[in-house]
């Protein structure tokens, strides 16, 4: 390696190691203050926050690596211009190519290193964070009750308070449960004034004394003649105990994993997943083809086992004179309480084939949401470690344009151009969610925006342009001042 490589990778480490463990402690420090409430005052040993702050701090390095490439090289190259290196070394007959040709195969090299951490490091630290951070915030339930919010970590129950108050925040106000236990919905409700919870001795249940309330309970009759009337229960009390079983919660094994979701899987069970998921989205969508053809189709109303000739002539001379008496509108056809009949059935039909094909088109669209998420989770793992190419190629020639080096200029510089870079392409990938957008063009539009604009600033500071002389900029207004000023003065005279 030649002495100008050393001097320039030596010059780009310092400030690329110092950056990145800045902007990793910079975004674990949002995500602390974020779930302080879950983290804090639950009786977790201390290990168990270092681990869930070590997985989270490696689910951040996608963020953090463009950052740092981006304000290293104007770093870098910023002080080389600004110490007149970048002149000298010009003078000497190297291009900025030359100059910059260390740097870019390093940032390949981590390209290539950022693609693979995020296909094989990233869904390992989701898993185990998430995980981790759930069972921790599940660790003591009744610190999960949060005024204004629904709480569901307990199984089979939505329990929402509008206020918690006392020197234990134990008393409540206006609480309201939905109970699922019955897998039948929001059958039941529990409506009450205030009420007051704790944990038994044993940490085994949870007990909410409620105040002044009544609950309303649906009730489905087995015959379906009483179903119109919609019955229910109503019960009024003073007072009422609700004990909720926190069996579930008594796990001492605080890194027992769950399902595993799209952001933690790598390539290749993204394309098992996306491919099963398009096997079961197209069978449902063919059984429901069949069904509503079934339901639709024309099908002979009845058969005959006569053989002879002279049977079927018959058969077929009486369909023919009944249909030749038939009237124009059908229902005239029939007697009034049959058409009365016919109607009902027709309406009840046309609305159970419309409910039922509501339903139908909603279960598809959420599969294909969850399609395009596992899809846009696939496309993510490569553009985010091309972004670190991208961003090199605006940082680098940037930096040879700006000539300053340091903390000042390069890191307001790099701050404006990330934020952009983030803010685009967060907004391209929603646009990806919600299927506006197909995967790819939300995940490589910023990247396919920011590239021609790299090149652009590489080639204009190999060229030596000046871009940011603003008295470049003000010639035109100030020729078209001019000639008003002109005209002005020949007015005058």
């Amino acid at each position: 390696m030649k002495i100008l490589d050393r001097f320039v990778l030596k010059s780009f480490f310092r400030p690329f190691l110092i950056t990145f463990f800045v902007m990793v402690l910079f975004l674990l420090m949002q995500f602390v203050w974020k779930y302080i409430d879950d983290l804090v005052g639950r009786g977790v040993e201390w290990y168990y926050i270092a681990e869930l702050l070590f997985y989270t701090s490696a689910t951040l390095v996608p963020m953090a690596l463009p950052l740092a490439v981006l304000l290293s090289s104007i770093m870098v190259l910023g002080t080389l211009g600004e110490n007149y290196e970048m002149a000298a070394l010009k003078s000497s007959g190297l291009s900025l190519m030359r100059v910059m040709r260390p740097l870019l195969g390093f940032v390949l090299i981590l390209s290539v290193a950022a693609f693979l951490f995020a296909n094989y490091v990233i869904p390992v630290a989701n898993l185990h964070s998430e995980n981790l951070r759930r069972n921790i915030s599940n660790k003591k339930p009744a610190l999960s009750i949060r005024p204004g919010i629904f709480y569901t970590g307990i199984a089979g129950y939505s329990i929402k308070v509008s206020d918690k108050y006392g020197p234990n925040q134990n008393l409540l106000d206006e609480i309201l449960i939905y109970d699922h236990t019955q897998n039948n919905g929001n059958m039941k409700v529990i409506i009450a004034d205030s009420g007051k919870m704790k944990v038994t001795d044993n940490e085994q249940f949870l007990e909410i004394t409620l105040y002044d309330g009544h609950s309303y309970e649906d009730m489905v009759p087995k015959k379906r003649k009483d179903r119109d009337n919609k019955p229910f229960i109503r019960s009024d009390f003073k007072e009422s105990l609700i004990r909720f079983n926190l069996i579930d919660f008594q796990s001492d094994d605080l890194r027992k994993t769950g399902q595993k979701e799209f952001d933690m899987l790598n390539v290749r069970q993204l394309n098992e997943v996306v491919d099963s998921l398009h096997q079961s989205l197209d069978e449902l969508q063919t059984d429901f083809a069949r069904q509503m053809v079934d339901k639709y189709a024309q099908r002979e109303l009845y058969r005959t086992d006569l053989d002879d000739k002279e049977g079927i002539d018959t058969i077929q001379l009486d369909t023919a004179g009944a249909i030749a008496n038939m009237s124009e509108n059908l229902l005239d056809n029939f007697d009034i309480e049959e058409r009365s009949r016919i109607l009902q059935n027709s309406t009840r039909i046309a609305r159970g084939n419309r409910a039922y094909f509501t339903n139908a088109s909603a279960q598809y669209n959420w599969r294909k949401i969850v399609i395009t998420r596992h899809v846009l989770e696939w496309q993510k793992k490569f553009s985010s470690s091309f972004s670190v190419i991208v961003l090199f190629f605006i940082g680098a020639p940037l930096g040879a344009i700006i000539r300053k080096g340091g903390m000042g200029m390069p890191v307001v510089v790099s701050v404006f151009i990330f934020i952009v870079h983030h803010v685009t392409n967060f907004s391209f990938e929603k646009l990806g969610r919600f299927m506006l957008w197909t995967p790819f063009e939300a995940m490589w539009t910023a990247n396919l925006i920011l590239l021609p604009i790299g090149f652009w600033l590489t080639y204009k500071s190999a060229t030596d342009s000046v871009i940011f002389n603003m008295e470049l900029y003000m010639k035109p207004f100030q020729k078209v001042s001019a000639l008003f000023e002109k005209r002005f003065k020949k007015k005058q005279a």
